[in-house]
């Protein structure tokens, strides 16, 4: 999955160096012009964490920012003068992930990656695989795929392809055994981003079935209720672990 940000910055030196270090199509840096435009980034577009200046962090972004995407890790890249300290200290004690302009500018894709909201998705949810009696290499290699690429709208064709495999060889080697079906461990980890998302206050469910591709509001909460046993906001109060293990676990009832 190509990593996406949303970035509020004040240099423009900040900000090419962002686009240097996320290249590609599609679009992989989503630029704000103010805070009220990075709320409207947030709400039209996925993303794996936001990218803030020094100026809009102390303006109080970050901290609207904690409160309303508490879920959405946040980067702070600007060159830090002497007298940013007691700010840094503070930010960084909040939760943000403090890089500094042109030192860190060759680890800046690797850090954000590696610390962003789908990298923290697949710490969780990784290691379920035994849990869910996914054994195979093939298994496991769709596993990871789903998690890092089905809140991006990876469709069933998309990963058989990604996997080399004919669809329904794919849907027949997944489901192998007591594992769940292929459609059904992609809706669990679905549900999971969308759980993550709306333990936010700031999204509207609305807006995160948009994101995550459901076809309507509707949809997300049939398929909450179905897996999960509870309606769309009921995904917000669960961990995420919780969310796939209610909605891939056998003895919720056989597979529909």
């Amino acid at each position: 999955m190509a990593t996406a940000v949303a970035a509020l910055l004040e240099r423009r030196p900040a900000l090419l160096a962002l686009r240097r270090a996320l290249p590609g199509r599609p679009q992989r840096v989503f630029t704000a012009r103010d805070a009220a435009h990075l709320d409207r980034l947030l709400r039209q577009h996925l993303v794996d964490g936001v990218v803030l200046g020094v100026s809009a962090a102390r303006a109080g972004t970050f901290a609207a920012l904690r409160a309303e995407f508490r879920v959405i890790p946040v980067f702070c890249f600007a060159p830090i003068r002497s007298d940013d300290g007691m700010l840094v200290g503070r930010l960084e004690r909040a939760g943000a992930i403090m890089l500094l302009e042109s030192l860190d500018e060759p680890i800046l894709e690797r850090v954000i990656r590696q610390r962003g909201l789908s990298a923290r998705r697949a710490a969780a949810l990784l290691p379920m695989a035994d849990e869910l009696d996914l054994t195979t290499p093939m298994q496991r290699a769709a596993w990871e795929i789903i998690i890092h690429e089905v809140p991006s709208r990876l469709s069933t064709t998309g990963l058989a392809a990604r996997l080399k495999v004919g669809r329904e060889t794919l849907s027949r080697r997944f489901g192998a055994g007591m594992a769940p079906p292929l459609k059904v461990a992609m809706d669990a980890v679905r549900l999971a981003a969308a759980g993550e998302l709306l333990g936010c206050r700031g999204y509207l469910v609305t807006e995160v079935a948009d994101l995550l591709g459901f076809s309507s509001v509707s949809l997300l909460q049939r398929t909450a209720r179905r897996l999960v046993g509870g309606g769309a906001r009921r995904l917000g109060t669960l961990p995420i672990e919780e969310i796939v293990r209610r909605a891939a676990a056998p003895s919720l009832g056989r597979w529909t």
